[in-house]
């Protein structure tokens, strides 16, 4: 095999490589993307669970109330608003625990989209550290081949 062909071997061998390395990284970034979206609609989905949970009890709190109210008069209308108002206490703390919960949620998806990013891009440095290393590699022998042509040239 001449130098010229093995040279042009390489540089297909090395721009395989680089394509293969191209290929991986567009592979995790769609993976991270995928798995972003994923977080993203599961969190959207128990927002809205938490949405309709809490729709749902501003509704049966207000049935209830209208029956009470319509049943024993105005002496239960007063023990009712502050049953209301508790209602409404419990539900507002209840909402800022979700929203704490949800704000929790956020951070850990925030965190492992991060871990993810940056294992991606370790992983990116490994591969282009290895193909740099393959290259210089690579260059080197293309150097001794071409010194050792000239010494059996001048012989």
């Amino acid at each position: 095999m001449t130098l010229g062909k093995r040279m042009s071997s390489e540089i297909k061998n090395s721009s395989t490589d680089e394509i293969r390395m191209k290929n991986h990284r567009t592979l995790v970034q769609n993976r991270n993307e995928l798995e972003l979206r994923d977080l993203s609609a599961r969190h959207s989905d128990e927002v809205q669970q938490l949405v309709e949970t809490q729709t749902s009890q501003l509704d049966n709190m207000r049935h209830a109330y209208d029956v009470q109210i319509s049943q024993e008069g105005e002496v239960l209308g007063e023990k009712l608003a502050d049953i209301r108002l508790g209602a409404d206490e419990r539900t507002q703390d209840e909402k800022k625990i979700h929203e704490q919960e949800l704000t929790k949620i956020q951070r850990a998806h925030q965190s492992r989209v991060e871990e993810y990013r940056k294992n991606a891009e370790a992983q990116i440095q490994t591969i282009r550290r290895e193909h740099q290393k393959n290259a210089e590699a690579l260059h080197a022998q293309s150097i001794k081949s071409a010194r050792r042509e000239r010494e059996y040239t001048k012989t």
